[in-house]
């Protein structure tokens, strides 16, 4: 079934973004950076890491483009958080085990998603991830993002988020702490009719793992930031 932003649907997205950067600009300090502007139109994944709850706000309000999230199936459990979610048109996964495919039914709503030409947002960690299970200390990708974005011909927009993690103590909303964004240029999947499809495959994958990197390393040289500012468990926060 085709998805479509209606008129009420877009405009409770567009409210909801328009919250989430109005509340981020009053109590926080966001600093954005687009190394190149997203397509405007046409299917691509936004890819980024996670290190909070708080990076679906963050990216939604201000990434360019309309994002359909991928998030775990449990947060659909409550009536009232499933209705949320599905305004937002968010997409359910079972995040257990390391193979899409044993996930067929969210599988066939995001390439549906995709091949509408939609905008999905997915975090191949495939959870929160600080220090050595991050993707920014070269953590492994979860096989998702690589998986989907090859069988859509989706390029795969990179995106580093870093100080969200602050968030989780209530005293720092009140000292506007910074977090930092920046989105980096689109990667192009393999061609499934590669000769050498495997190897490709794995070219992509390193392309992609290192753009986090980089992205990460730009964004310390930009504004100079301390390994206090880079991410931290939620327990280490709160203790801290």
């Amino acid at each position: 079934m085709r998805l479509t932003h209606t008129a009420n649907s877009k405009t409770f997205y567009e409210s909801c973004r328009f919250l989430a950067r109005y509340l981020l600009r009053v109590f926080c300090r966001v600093h954005l950076i687009i190394l190149e502007a997203p397509p405007g139109e046409g299917p691509c994944i936004l890819a980024s890491n996670h290190i909070s709850h708080f990076e679906p706000a963050l990216i939604g309000g201000f990434f360019p483009r309309l994002l359909d999230w991928v998030a775990m199936e449990e947060l659909f459990h409550h009536p009232c958080s499933a209705w949320f979610l599905k305004k937002l048109h968010v997409i359910p996964v079972n995040r257990l085990g390391n193979n899409p495919l044993t996930n067929r039914q969210g599988l066939r709503t995001i390439l549906d998603r995709l091949k509408q030409g939609r905008a999905v947002g997915i975090f191949p960690e495939g959870g929160i991830r600080s220090q050595e299970g991050s993707i920014l200390q070269g953590a492994r990708m979860k096989p998702g993002v690589i998986f989907l974005s090859e069988l859509a011909q989706a390029p795969v927009i990179p995106c580093v988020v870093l100080g969200t993690d602050r968030l989780y103590l209530a005293r720092n909303w009140l000292r506007r702490p910074h977090l930092w964004m920046i989105v980096g240029k689109s990667i192009q999947p393999p061609l499934r009719c590669d000769k050498d499809l495997k190897s490709a495959r794995l070219h992509f994958e390193k392309n992609l793992s290192i753009a986090f990197l980089k992205l990460q390393e730009e964004l310390c040289e930009r504004f100079e930031l301390t390994h206090e500012d880079l991410p931290q468990s939620a327990q280490e926060r709160r203790s801290s």
